[in-house]
């Protein structure tokens, strides 16, 4: 399996229309594309067009995809420019937290970037941090910027009230990436699309206990059935609990990177540095399906504690059966904090659920009852 971890994960638009014919032939293949394209920052366009041969592309086929581009320009570039200057106002919001060194550093976050595939450790999951606002980049850039307890506090607390905003960006532009890849999947041939489909999403997975219920829900919307007028109420609900989740994420990261540091005197060098980011939530994979095997070997990497993370990979790592007998005796420490987070994010899930309750209907509430749950089963 190879792995990467993007700088960042980036955004990228375009809008278009399917006909109601081509909607239906495309309709046993998916409708949608998986929940990780709506940060890109090239419109599916223009990957399509840098792998056009790799497509098989006719003539005639590039053409029509560079008449959708032409067409949708305007749209993408405005998104892109409100994303933007979205970041530049949060890097603004941070008025006097920073020190003028500090400030430097940040103003480089701004920018987004394309990251490259890189291979990464030979059978190792290569855990990444979710960088798609100026706060996820700064906690991810924390240690490297030096910043303090307190100025992390204060950094978290003023860019709260930007999750919203970024939110209802991201959703635009997931709508805007799929109405596109709509538009131009009408110009190939099924085995196009499927091959297309592999060169714009990023295949992502993202720890259970990380996960809203609005998160699932998007993950599983075609199996659902959910219409375009519920995704949008999902995402406007979703919103009164995103500062919410925000803060029990943060509180999760901190514990997870204890028990890390705890456990990481136990390691040798080399081991942890295998393993180094093994206290994020989130996995990039790069050239795999994510089914079958491949997704169950990235679901035990992406456990609750980093004990049993460590543990799903204890012989990659070639841990000895001293280390194995001492990561568990140092975890016991961290237990019962890890339940009290457990219960926490349960009772969150319930209040968001329940706020869902008009939306959805009750075949698809009776589908999604798990959900509250950490190790919460896919529908169907």
């Amino acid at each position: 399996m190879r792995t990467t971890i993007p700088r960042t994960l980036v955004v990228g638009m375009a809008a278009g229309m399917l006909s109601l014919a081509t909607a239906a032939a495309l309709a046993d293949e998916g409708k949608s594309l998986r929940p990780e394209v709506e940060q890109m920052m090239e419109a599916v366009s223009e990957k399509l067009e840098a792998a056009a041969d790799k497509l098989g592309l006719s003539d005639e086929q590039r053409a029509k995809i560079r008449d959708i581009r032409a067409q949708h320009v305007e749209q993408f570039n405005t998104l892109r420019t409100e994303r933007r200057e979205l970041l530049q106002a949060e890097l603004k919001a941070l008025g006097a937290i920073l020190t003028a060194e500090q400030r430097d550093k940040v103003e480089d976050l701004v920018e987004d970037r394309i990251e490259k595939a890189q291979a990464g450790e030979p059978g190792m999951p290569h855990f990444v941090a979710p960088r798609g606002t100026l706060a996820e980049r700064i906690q991810s850039a924390g240690d490297k910027l030096d910043l303090s307890t307190d100025q992390r506090k204060q950094i978290h607390q003023t860019l709260a009230d930007f999750a919203g905003r970024h939110a209802a960006l991201r959703a635009r532009c997931r709508a805007a990436v799929e109405d596109e890849y709509k538009d131009i999947a009408a110009v190939l041939t099924p085995e196009q699309r499927e091959k297309a489909r592999n060169c714009i999403e990023t295949r992502v997975m993202t720890a259970p206990a990380a996960m809203s219920i609005a998160a699932r829900l998007h993950a599983v919307a075609d199996k659902l059935a959910l219409t375009p007028e519920q995704r949008q109420q999902i995402v406007k609900t979703h919103g009164e609990f995103a500062n919410k989740y925000r803060q029990l994420n943060a509180n999760r990261r901190e514990l997870m990177q204890e028990e890390f540091k705890a456990i990481g005197a136990v390691l040798t060098p080399e081991q942890r540095d295998k393993v180094k980011n093994f206290f994020e939530d989130r996995v990039v994979t790069v050239e795999i399906s994510v089914k079958g095997e491949d997704a169950a070997e990235i679901a035990k990497a992406l456990r609750e504690t980093v004990k049993e993370r460590l543990e799903a990979v204890a012989d990659k790592l070639e841990l000895t059966d001293e280390q194995r007998a001492k990561i568990g005796e140092t975890h016991a420490a961290f237990a019962d904090k890890f339940e009290a987070q457990r219960e926490q994010r349960k009772a969150l899930r319930q209040e968001e659920l329940k706020a869902l309750d008009d939306i959805l209907t009750p075949e698809q509430r009776e589908k999604v009852k798990s959900f509250v749950e950490d190790n919460a089963e896919s529908v169907k």
